[in-house]
């Protein structure tokens, strides 16, 4: 009798442990589970941030490179401007393009009835002007000038000195095929002495002064003693085209 009554017992406190664990399963909440997917959430988004982060970094380094290439690029493309027109400044000063300053010398000449001459020799300047100042040019040239014009019109490699004549017998010096009238004033820069010592050893004034015209040379030592002026005008090959090939 008393085993059968503990048997009852024992089953009565099992249903009791039974039925309160049942409501304990029962009550807990349905979102316990919540704070362990907040968290792969949270953990998945990190990483796509710094995904992104490695993303624009790389992207700023790659900005950061090309404009270092930009900026070396833009330095040599200056030096090399800057080359360029240090090379044009050259070119044109050796072309005879650009004013020149500095010692030389002044050679005016202009007729004078008032001089000596002889009857074969009067007025023979003006049928030969032409070739009595290309020589004292070349004279010059050979003799320390580096720069040379006749009134104003600089000399370069392409100019001419030529005396054209008329239809009506007029005879005009022309230089650059510019018309020049008297008094002839050559200009010339360069070294003094030697161009003072050719003038006098090939007696210019005396053998222009046969011609009836006066001839007055005059040395400027100053450091801006006389200015050549620049070549004016439009030089050989202005219009030129390239022709291509057939």
């Amino acid at each position: 009798m008393q085993k059968r009554g503990f048997i009852w017992s024992l089953t009565g406190i099992g249903l009791l442990v039974g039925f309160m664990l049942t409501v304990q399963i029962s009550s807990r909440p349905q979102g316990a589970s919540a704070p362990v997917s907040s968290y792969v959430d949270l953990r998945t988004e990190i990483q796509a941030q710094m995904q992104e982060n490695r993303i624009l970094t790389d992207e700023i380094a790659r900005q950061r490179a090309q404009l270092v290439q930009y900026e070396a690029a833009q330095g040599r493309q200056s030096d090399l401007l800057k080359a360029l027109q240090q090379d044009k400044q050259n070119i044109d000063r050796e072309a005879g393009l650009t004013p020149v300053s500095g010692p030389g010398v002044t050679i005016t000449i202009r007729f004078d009835p008032n001089l000596p001459y002889f009857d074969k020799t009067a007025g023979l300047f003006d049928e030969i002007a032409d070739q009595e100042i290309g020589l004292i040019v070349n004279q010059l040239f050979a003799n320390g000038a580096n720069a040379i014009a006749i009134n104003g019109q600089r000399l370069v490699t392409t100019s001419s000195i030529r005396l054209v004549t008329s239809i009506g017998g007029t005879s005009t010096l022309q230089v650059n095929t510019v018309p020049i009238v008297p008094p002839y004033v050559i200009t010339a820069v360069g070294d003094v002495d030697r161009m003072m010592a050719v003038l006098t050893l090939n007696n210019v004034q005396a053998e222009l002064a046969t011609m009836q015209e006066d001839c007055v040379i005059t040395p400027h030592r100053d450091k801006n003693g006389v200015t050549v002026p620049g070549y004016v005008g439009r030089l050989p090959g202005t219009w030129a085209k390239e022709v291509s090939g057939s």
